[in-house]
């Protein structure tokens, strides 16, 4: 990369805000992709604003160097990852939740704004954010966006793309245009703000986002099912989902994982098991604790399940272990019946 074009982004920018030292693009050539080797970048740039993205994006055209947009490199596709050098675009700095509208039950947030300080101001208002991806707590939205991240409230509460209403966006020439709004029921014209939604960063730079908020369910009941056979467990997720219990996640845990997690973790999960099932179960307090304990949510495979302990009214948090007698499952509970948000 050329003299020139490093000394016209520190003219865009602050010259604190263009990384060129070795040590310091090293730590921007990769994501959490697996098995990926990554490139180091030529430049890494961090802007503050709309106007200093759209700078920098006209720079790289004029030069025909590539861009490369980046959250918090928490994504699993290597979106992130320079493929082939040019400049990489770090929107993390941008992180201000520009507001929350009660109301509406929206918020607009600039790209950096990590998932978890969202559902942290917007549960002081009894709402959340539903896309919970497993690095929720460092994971940006503009990042999520942009590669529809999904998490294990997908089943009951839907994806990225089912949350995202309206969106600005540096396109690849430099313009800024803005994309929806707060408005639910918008159906007129393209879906341009779904076409950005999942696109890796390849239409443009995501800089402003509007998203719903829903509000947080009152209580939760989580529970874990052990089987001895994989079948069962699959048996399972099928007559629960029959059984019109639409858990806000049901998670499938096969052996090898079960092994490589307690390896990682140490938190006496069950190694010698077939599969696991991961449930939880939320709204208001009578109907979570009515869906957590039919049989079906409780696992079809163990009729006998029956509660050692009680949740007292108003606990958060505290432990209510199941036992089964058959060999093919037994079960966990905890419950809670405060507003949380999960991390």
């Amino acid at each position: 990369m050329s003299n020139d074009l490093i000394r016209a982004l520190e003219g865009a920018l602050q010259k604190d805000r263009v990384l060129t030292k070795a040590s310091e693009l090293l730590c921007y050539a990769y994501d959490a992709t697996a098995g990926e080797a990554g490139r180091v970048p030529d430049v890494v740039v961090l802007p503050a604003s709309t106007d200093e993205v759209a700078r920098v994006v006209r720079i790289a055209r004029d030069a025909g160097a590539p861009v490369y947009p980046r959250g918090a490199g928490t994504g699993l596709s290597g979106g992130a990852i320079p493929a082939r050098g040019g400049i990489v675009l770090s929107t993390a700095g941008m992180d201000a939740v520009l507001e929350l509208d009660v109301e509406n039950q929206c918020a607009i947030v600039q790209p950096g704004v990590v998932i978890q300080r969202l559902n942290d101001v917007a549960a002081g208002h009894g709402l959340m954010y539903p896309p919970d991806p497993g690095s929720v707590a460092v994971a940006t939205m503009g990042g999520s966006i942009a590669e529809c991240a999904g998490g294990l409230r997908g089943l009951k509460y839907g994806v990225t793309k089912h949350y995202v209403t309206g969106l600005e966006v540096v396109l690849a020439d430099g313009q800024v245009v803005r994309l929806g709004g707060k408005t639910t029921k918008n159906v007129t014209g393209y879906d341009l703000v779904g076409l950005f939604v999942g696109s890796e960063g390849t239409l443009g730079v995501i800089t402003e986002a509007t998203v719903r908020l829903v509000p947080a369910p009152e209580a939760r009941a989580t529970m874990t099912a052990v089987f001895a056979r994989s079948g069962d467990a699959s048996r399972t997720v099928a007559a629960i989902m029959a059984g019109r219990v639409i858990p806000a996640t049901l998670e499938f845990i096969d052996a090898t994982t079960l092994r490589l997690v307690e390896e990682y973790t140490h938190a006496g999960l069950p190694t010698d098991a077939a599969a696991l099932l991961l449930i939880e179960v939320d709204g208001p307090p009578r109907a979570a604790a009515r869906s957590s304990k039919t049989p079906r949510c409780r696992a079809a495979a163990s009729p006998r399940c029956s509660p050692r302990s009680r949740t007292s009214p108003g606990a958060t948090g505290s432990r209510s272990p199941l036992s089964a007698t058959p060999a093919t499952a037994t079960c966990t509970r905890q419950s809670s019946s405060t507003p949380t948000t999960r991390s």
